[in-house]
């Protein structure tokens, strides 16, 4: 056996082994993962922002979320969260996760009733990371 360290992405190696993963799971549990984005864009059609997550296991995962600076303060993160909460039930999702650092989003995400269930501190050895949950 060798074991190898690389900084180089490599998609083809990587679908490989997600793909192995998601064999082994649905063995125990139909995982159905899907990905669900959402985007904004501006009347010149710019992306002004998006929100990256996969359904899974009856849950919305939440991976990225990002809205540019002259969209903030005015619903657009509100209106990607709750756009993307309404497909997810859709989906027979009945919860949604997602995690955010000290620095970052949350009390934006506990407005919209996302509650702290895990918090590991000295994350980057200066920072918190909270990891939130919802019932959908």
């Amino acid at each position: 056996m060798e074991i190898k360290i690389s900084h180089i992405e490599d998609r083809q190696t990587e679908e490989y082994i997600i793909q192995r993963l998601w064999q082994h799971n649905n063995r125990f549990a139909d995982v159905n993962m899907k990905s669900l984005n959402v985007f904004l864009y501006d009347d010149e059609q710019r992306i002004q922002g998006g929100l990256l997550a996969h359904t899974w296991f009856g849950t919305l995962d939440i991976n990225y979320l990002w809205i540019d600076e002259a969209y903030r303060q005015h619903g657009s993160g509100r209106q990607l969260m709750l756009a993307a909460e309404e497909e997810a039930r859709g989906r027979g999702c009945h919860m949604a996760v997602v995690d955010t650092l000290s620095f970052q989003a949350r009390g934006f995400y506990e407005k919209l009733g996302y509650r702290v269930y895990g918090e590991k501190d000295d994350y980057a050895q200066r920072f918190a990371r909270y990891y939130l949950a919802k019932r959908l």
